[in-house]
């Protein structure tokens, strides 16, 4: 073999070689790194956690209750109101957490159904206490009629609420609870 067949012989073998690489490989997007998908999916936490707390916020600031206690409830007509109190002696109200009771001939209260000694929830007037209000918790007993304390551990009436009629209604404010120290005629709202 002679010099050239030789080095023709090498440069075809080269050639061959450099021929046979394959095209680049075109660059693909690589996966998101692992420390910028955690950093990612914890900054989307922060932002959900602080939408949540801010919607949060705004409904706890700007209440949409417009009924039940702590507003003005219709306890019924003036006609119900006096047809119940005929009966029964009292009329128990759950929305507004009262009783209306027969403080007049011709009047009503509307009594906080709240002891005010520790808070318990007071039952109905009962007819087997000759229609007085006894506290579950301690006992303490209330006049039937008036919510008057009668004896405690109270030391003070029922609380009640102001009563007015608007449209043949009997209307009780459950947003003004009146603290009082003693049953005054004044405190009657008077049924016409």
């Amino acid at each position: 073999m002679s010099v050239a067949s030789h080095s023709s012989a090498m440069q075809s073998r080269h050639d061959v070689h450099h021929e046979a690489a394959p095209d680049p490989v075109p660059v693909t997007k690589q996966p998101l790194p692992r420390r910028k998908f955690v950093r990612n999916a914890f900054l989307a936490l922060v932002g959900a956690f602080t939408a949540t707390s801010a919607i949060a916020t705004y409904r706890m600031l700007y209440p949409t209750k417009v009924t039940g206690f702590g507003t003005k409830v219709v306890a019924g007509s003036i006609t119900d109101v006096r047809a119940t109190l005929a009966t029964q002696r009292y009329v128990r109200n759950p929305e507004g957490r009262f009783y209306l009771l027969p403080a007049a001939d011709n009047g009503v209260i509307a009594a906080y159904w709240r002891c005010v000694h520790l808070g318990c929830t007071v039952p109905p007037p009962n007819p087997a206490l000759n229609g007085n209000i006894q506290c579950p918790c301690h006992g303490s007993l209330y006049d039937g009629r008036t919510g008057g304390l009668i004896h405690g551990p109270a030391t003070h009436p029922l609380d009640y609420f102001p009563v007015t009629l608007e449209n043949g209604n009997v209307v009780v404010d459950t947003g003004t609870v009146i603290v009082r120290q003693e049953v005054h005629p004044d405190q009657v709202a008077i049924l016409p």
